[in-house]
């Protein structure tokens, strides 16, 4: 409530005090360029995507509007209109476009910023967007014609690419001066999103803030902060392959992106976008929250100055916000938490105030909540995972950010290490140095120790570069970026680094013979036919095969001339045109099936895709396998069928886990996946929760709600999208890291009441959620305090693991009713009750039992235990009640046990006489030890338990033994002394004597 209450206040205080020197808000600003395509050109609106990208690998985050048109640019598939505008949220912190390093700086960069633009796919090119441009800019924002430059292609003899005069023509034609249209090369006027994809030749309207009455043409893109870059106009009209290459696409479109916060800086005649409303209400809140100056707008190269660290933090705050709730999670995304840690320095260093990003998260999801819903739809779900990294960046800044800091001291160029926050930066230097004399000969850090860096120490490849330059060592990059993709592609397929090779030979073969990829649509071909699901049998034909390490793909052709000898445990991998077998993708495991070829029947056991290429690996049926080669070629047919049962279990726990999924996000406040494992017999989730942990009743909730969704037996419904279908619906569930593709997205849809899971998803499901029967967990096992696991089981699997429960469950109640009615011996109820939990643990290991049955059955046995031991306790108290109440007086109780108690200890047993003074002496296998206490109201000088055991103690020279938290005075011990045999038998009896004497006499005297 506090913080909502200085949001507030900072909102109010800012629109009150600048409104009126504020000739037109940035929103109305906004609308303004919408409305012009949308109502004026019949253009139509596309909402922005997420700064997440969720089909480019290519690059960290969203920089530009047209990451989302990728697809159609690339004639993947047809757009959903012929011409459309929006404002893209964007993010520029790394690649070609980094800006990270200048914001603060300037007036203008900035890490998060909007990108306002039209698109043409197909419909109108060079003339038409130039058009539309000048007369928005000039007529209906008001912008001065003399004022404005323009620049074109001045093409590329490195590309071979002719400079655009059409483009230059254009203007001219226009009425734009001449002396106003520059040319500009490839790093101006060619843009391209990433080093591989969509690009062209662009032309930018470059504005002159001062509105200078002389010609500034001379001026434009050298830096100068006055006179910049206002719109980009993209000729989308190439693509460049990842070897560099540079080819024509079949179709023409237009992309134009212009600044958001430069445009509103220009119509709010602002010489800084940092004086406009889009962030004078985020220095508003840093003011009152840190108590620091008011922001006065000066600038200097001094990065720890006031007005630098408002600028930085404003910035940071909008960026991480954005990020966070578009899904992008810190842990996954090493650049957004090397961000986060800048902005919580600077909040600390420059304003002296801790955790203000979640406050400042309050005022971005204000200032922009309108045009991008999700901002104030996710604000709790930002907020929590800030604080988390707050408190996870402070821990380390405890423990290895010291020791890095002593490291510093001794060597000041280690200062120069960018990311010093990197948690795995002090093991990876220490790493580094017990090397850097062997690298030294080579002055080489090669790319299997850079890799090492990257990969065990999660070092990024710009810390990895700076290590490498203080050390003087050449760091290779080749080599390393040969070593990300080989484990990126054994991690994607599973493989072993040796057939991990085999595989890379054998599709890179196929590739370059240009074999047709396998078609796998069979997969999803099915019907539930009665009580089950059938599955048909499909022909297909052999293109390839790997035996032995031999690649064999024509025969014809001999491109491999290798005999197949094969022995019978010989795995073998099938190359198919068609399959109908899942291979292992999206977390499912693989099918099981047979190829039947020639009459040889073939065991698949693991089915693989690479590079759309399915191959089949398993082993033949047959134990005369000496003359395979002639029975089997390439090119001949097979028919393939899969194991129905193992697929059926495979698609009920992958619809389980998509209401696994649904609900954990509804019980936690934040969590997401990380990984996920769908198998036949379980399904098995690892999720992220950012410190909470499932309790059992939640635990319970989860169980319950799912087996509700089952018991509504809804259908489960599934559309197949491509990409800019995907974006346009609501609420769907992305995987943060997940690359999903241009077309033929699967989105599996199950809808209830309180309940819908839309998950995009390339697995195989069931038609109806009754169709598993039945839910339980198995395991929920949590690490540290980020990470937990979630097993759970479903269908025939469900109903057994219930089953095996219930019968342990029978067992507990039999046994309580035997310690109840029968008084059992405690020994003979302990050896039933470990007999059952073993039976817990070995039943969860070969037939699983419920997770909650389980901690609910080894509560009850230990509950069972506490009776069961009273009972003991109480039977032994009893019988050495009767053995004391023989030998003492009624004044006082001294008495020599010969035995140890099974079940008491001596603090027990006094502790039952409390109300009379007591001395336990016990004496066993030569040992001797003793305790005693006297009740509060007889203590004194002479009598109480202190004086009362030193008595003891002097006959055996023992040691007095403290009692931690008790008052000597009423209870005191004797540490455990060893006695010789020879006099233990007088000793005890002087001592039993001595206690009994000095207890008579004193309590006689009291």
């Amino acid at each position: 409530m506090k913080r909502k209450m200085n949001f507030v206040l900072s909102t109010r205080l800012f629109s009150s005090n600048t409104s009126s020197s504020i000739k037109k808000s940035s929103k109305l600003i906004r609308n303004e360029f919408l409305d012009y395509f949308q109502e004026s050109l019949g253009h139509t609106f596309i909402r922005s995507s997420p700064v997440t990208p969720l089909n480019d690998d290519s690059i960290a985050f969203v920089n530009a509007g047209m990451n989302q048109f990728k697809g159609i640019f690339l004639n993947h598939y047809d757009p959903p209109m012929m011409k459309v505008t929006n404002s893209q949220k964007c993010i520029r912190i790394s690649g070609k476009h980094n800006d990270l390093n200048i914001v603060g700086n300037d007036t203008y960069h900035h890490t998060f910023f909007e990108m306002l633009g039209n698109w043409s796919f197909g419909d109108y090119f060079k003339k038409e967007a130039c058009i539309y441009a000048w007369d928005l800019l000039t007529k209906h924002y008001g912008i001065k014609k003399n004022s404005l430059y323009v620049t074109y292609f001045g093409g590329s003899e490195q590309l071979g690419l002719e400079p655009d005069l059409e483009c230059k023509d254009i203007w001219l034609n226009i009425g734009v001066a001449k002396d106003r249209i520059l040319p500009f090369g490839i790093q101006d006027n060619f843009w391209e999103m990433g080093i591989c994809g969509p690009c062209g030749p662009c032309t930018e309207i470059h504005i002159d803030h001062k509105k200078q009455e002389l010609n500034q043409s001379m001026r434009v893109n050298k830096g100068y902060s006055d006179l910049t870059e206002l719109w980009n106009i993209v000729f989308i009209q190439y693509e460049r392959l990842t070897d560099g290459t540079i080819i024509p696409l079949q179709k023409h479109h237009v992309d134009t992106g212009m600044g958001f916060e430069r445009l509103v800086a220009l119509l709010q005649e602002k010489n800084s976008n940092y004086d406009t409303d889009l962030f004078q209400p985020l220095f508003k809140s840093i003011e009152i929250y840190t108590k620091a100056p008011a922001y006065t707008g000066q600038f200097s190269n001094d990065h720890n100055s006031i007005d630098s660290g408002y600028r930085i933090l404003a910035d940071h705050s909008r960026m991480i916000t954005v990020a966070l709730a578009d899904g992008t999670i810190p842990e996954e995304n090493k650049k957004l938490r090397k961000i986060i840690r800048k902005a919580i320095d600077i909040g600390e260093k420059v304003f002296k105030k801790e955790k203000i990003l979640s406050e400042l998260s309050y005022t971005v999801a204000e200032n922009l909540g309108d045009v991008y819903p999700e901002l104030q739809t996710n604000l709790k779900k930002v907020q929590k995972i800030i604080e988390f990294e707050e408190e996870l960046f402070e821990k380390l800044r405890k423990t290895s950010g010291k020791e890095w800091k002593k490291i510093t001291e001794m060597r000041p160029e280690l200062s120069l290490v960018t990311d010093w926050t990197a948690p795995g930066l002090l093991h990876g230097y220490k790493y580094l140095q017990s090397i850097v004399q062997d690298l030294k000969a080579t002055r080489t850090l090669p790319g299997h120790v850079a890799f090492k860096l990257y990969d065990t120490y999660g070092l990024s490849n710009e810390t990895v570069a700076e290590l490498a330059d203080i050390e003087s060592l050449h760091f290779d990059k080749k080599d390393f970026q040969n070593h990300l993709q080989n484990v990126k592609y054994q991690s994607k397929y599973g493989l072993h680094k040796s057939n991990n090779i085999i595989i890379q030979k054998f599709v890179k073969l196929l590739q370059q013979n240009c074999v047709p990829k396998t078609d796998d649509t069979f997969k999803y071909e099915y019907v539930w036919v009665g009580n089950n699901y059938q599955f048909p049998t499909i022909k297909s034909k052999i293109i390839g095969m790997i035996v032995n390490d031999n690649l064999i793909l024509d025969n014809k052709n001999n491109i491999t001339s290798e005999d197949i000898k094969l022995n019978e445990e010989d795995e073998i991998g099938i190359l198919l045109d068609k399959t109908l077998c899942y291979s292992v993708e999206g977390g499912q495991g693989s099918d099981y099936g047979t190829i039947c070829i020639n009459g040889l029947i073939f065991h698949t056991n693991n089915v693989q895709k690479f590079a759309n290429y399915v191959i089949h690996f398993g082993k033949f049926a047959c134990s005369n396998l000496k003359n395979l080669n002639e029975k089997i070629k390439i090119g001949d047919n097979c028919t393939v069928s899969i194991n129905s049962n193992h697929r059926k279990g495979l698609m009920q726990h992958h619809t389980a886990a998509h209401l696994l999924n649904v609900i954990m996000k509804q019980i936690l406040p934040v969590a997401y996946p990380r990984s996920s494992s769908v198998l036949s017999h379980f399904l098995r989730f690892q999720f992220n929760s950012f410190g909470e942990k499932l309790s059992v009743e939640q635990l319970k909730i989860i169980e319950i709600f799912i087996n509700n969704v089952i018991e509504a037996n809804v259908f489960v419904k599934t559309k197949i999208l491509n990409f800019s279908e995907l974006l346009a619906e609501n609420f769907v569930t992305l995987t943060p890291g997940t690359i999903y593709p241009y077309t033929n997205i699967r989105l599996v849809e199950i809808d209830t009441s309180n309940l819908r899971s839309k998950e995009a998803c390339c697995g195989t499901h069931v038609h109806k959620t009754g169709i598993l029967e039945h839910f339980c967990l198995l395991d929920y096992d949590q690490k540290a305090t980020t990470n937990f696991t979630v097993k759970g089981v479903v269908g025939s699997f469900a109903r057994s693991a219930r089953m095996a429960g219930e019968n342990v469950q029978r067992k507990i109640l039999k046994l309580k009713h035997k310690l109840k009615n029968e008084k059992i011996e405690y020994d003979t109820f302990k050896s039933i009750s470990e007999e059952i939990k073993n039976e817990i643990n070995n039943v969860s290991k070969k037939r699983p039992i419920p997770y909650l049955v389980k901690i609910e059955c080894l509560k009850q046995i230990k509950d069972l235990d506490k009776d069961a031991l009273i009972q003991a306790k109480e039977a032994e108290m009893s019988a050495l009640t009767l053995n004391i109440k023989g030998t003492n007086s009624d004044s006082y109780i001294v008495h020599c046990l010969q035995q140890n108690p099974m079940y008491l200890s001596l603090h027990e047993i006094i502790s039952f006489y409390s109300n009379i003074p007591i001395m336990i002496i016990l004496y066993h296998n030569d040992t001797i030890k003793a305790r005693c206490s006297v009740p509060q109201e007889i203590i004194c000088d002479t009598f109480n338990a202190r004086a009362w055991i030193k008595v003891v103690i002097e006959i055996f020279n023992a040691e007095y033994g403290s009692i931690r938290g008790s008052n000597p005075l009423l209870v005191a011990s004797m540490k455990s002394t060893n006695v010789p045999k020879l006099s233990s038998e007088s000793l005890v009896l002087n001592a039993v004597s001595a206690a009994k004497n000095f207890a008579f006499t004193n309590i006689k005297n009291i």
